[in-house]
């Protein structure tokens, strides 16, 4: 593959993609690849995630074996046929702080996925990153667009968040960054202990004044077991009052559509439909994904069941290790998705979207009809409300601006019409899901 180097030109780099015809692909299933990388330098106060501090003496070359193994296991598992029936989309590197890996665990992993499924040459492959150090060298391994974490340029946050770095540094980072790739997004988080609306204003302002094509904003969770939801327990860190969320969330949507970014997702925000995250995309829409490292969860299709299922990796990274090692594979469990988590799971996930959810790829995948599934009385309060929008099939969508929300590659899917969200009714869904879904009457 011929990567462009944002600095000199065109160069080629020792590993190389196979390609292939776009237009021999565009109607294969959409796939994408999660790769976790399980070490972080030290654990935010806010995160649930599989998380382990980074040990003085990381096992990097064991760990890019098992990964590597499991791998292997996957793309060549007959039962899940990826192969011949799929085209990958998107690979994601995340974490855990995947740049403490070395580059060349990147790129091997990328090689081994290639060898398999040979790999498009506009994929796209995200690393998740909070630091300067080696970003040339992720870029030349096959990273493509880099995710920041910056969450905050508020120091006093970042201590509270239990973030490593400054709010300066954070700013070099993306600086040098937006240099050497050409997507680069980073997230922000609002909603924080004692931030006022004024200050998130301001910050918001710089945020959207820093990014490039695409950022991510999300309210702080405090969820449970946490350093920070034990704070807050406590009574050391205060209650963040709803309604003051609520308005900050308004004063993003606002303030980002000033900007010129499109709000295609609750949380996420893009100038253009090359700048949206193709990766994310497949989670909410929901495509097939395979889930690899300690913790990883997946979504697969039984070829031969033609069930999708639920794939769980084992949590601890020398559990994790030694079970690729003695098996293959590093799976804790998987079991079968049960149709009616099926069918919420793609209507939940596909309404956090501007796209909605498509007819036809909700029929394939489920073999039920959209509309059975949503009470019509309510659909024609929401529509009346203008909450909801529905596209007929074989009608052209009623709202031409719809493109600017919709990934390339799932352009086709439109033409059958389908059930999306306004931005008002994106900010209502939490209240819109329980009385537009009829799925437990059809059980």
């Amino acid at each position: 593959m011929i990567f462009r180097s944002i600095t000199s030109g065109y160069r080629i780099t020792k590993r190389t993609f196979v390609t292939y015809n776009n237009n021999n692909n565009i109607n294969k299933d959409a796939f994408s690849i999660y790769i976790h990388w399980p070490y972080c330098e030290s654990k935010c106060t806010y995160c649930n995630f599989n998380k382990y501090v980074n040990p003085s003496d990381p096992p990097l070359e064991r760990l890019t074996r098992a990964m590597i193994r499991e791998l292997e296991f996957y793309l060549t598992e007959p039962r899940f046929n990826l192969l011949h029936n799929k085209r990958v989309t998107s690979v994601y590197f995340g974490g855990g702080t995947p740049s403490l890996a070395k580059p060349s665990t990147i790129e091997r992993i990328l090689q081994t996925i290639d060898r398999h499924v040979p790999l498009n040459k506009d994929i796209e492959v995200t690393m998740e990153s909070s630091e300067l150090a080696r970003l040339q060298a992720f870029r030349d391994a096959g990273i493509n667009r880099l995710s920041l974490g910056i969450q905050s340029f508020n120091d006093a946050d970042l201590k509270i968040l239990g973030r490593d770095h400054s709010a300066a540094s954070a700013i070099i980072t993306l600086e040098e960054a937006k240099k050497l790739f050409g997507q680069v997004t980073f997230d922000m988080i609002f909603a924080r202990p004692r931030q006022s609306l004024l200050d998130w204003q301001r910050e918001l302002k710089q945020a959207l004044e820093l990014a490039g094509d695409h950022l991510s904003m999300y309210q702080l969770s405090f969820e449970r077991g946490t350093s920070l939801w034990k704070l807050m327990q406590k009574g050391q860190v205060p209650h963040v009052d709803p309604d003051l969320a609520a308005d900050m969330y308004e004063e993003t949507v606002k303030t980002a559509a000033i900007h010129g970014y499109a709000h295609y997702e609750v949380s996420s925000y893009a100038k253009t439909r090359n700048a949206i995250s193709t990766h994310n995309f497949s989670y909410w829409q929901g495509l097939d994904y395979l889930g690899i490292g300690p913790g990883a969860h997946g979504r697969l299709t039984d070829n031969i069941t033609k069930q999708r299922i639920r794939t769980f990796g084992e949590f601890h990274p020398d559990k994790y290790m030694a079970l690729c090692e003695s098996e293959g594979e590093g799976i804790r469990k998987w079991s079968p998705l049960p149709s009616h988590d099926s069918l919420e799971e793609l209507v939940v996930f596909g309404l956090r979207t501007r796209m909605g959810i498509p007819r036809d790829r909700f029929k394939k995948m489920t073999g039920q009809d959209l509309d059975t599934l949503i009470d019509p009385d309510f659909l024609a309060t929401c529509v009346q409300s203008n909450f909801l929008v529905v596209d007929n099939e074989k009608e052209t969508p009623s709202d031409n601006n719809i493109l600017k929300y919709i990934p390339n590659h799932l352009e086709h899917e439109r033409k059958g019409g389908g059930i999306r969200p306004t931005e008002a009714g994106l900010a209502r869904m939490d209240s819109i899901l329980p009385n537009l879904l009829r799925i437990q009457e059809l059980d």
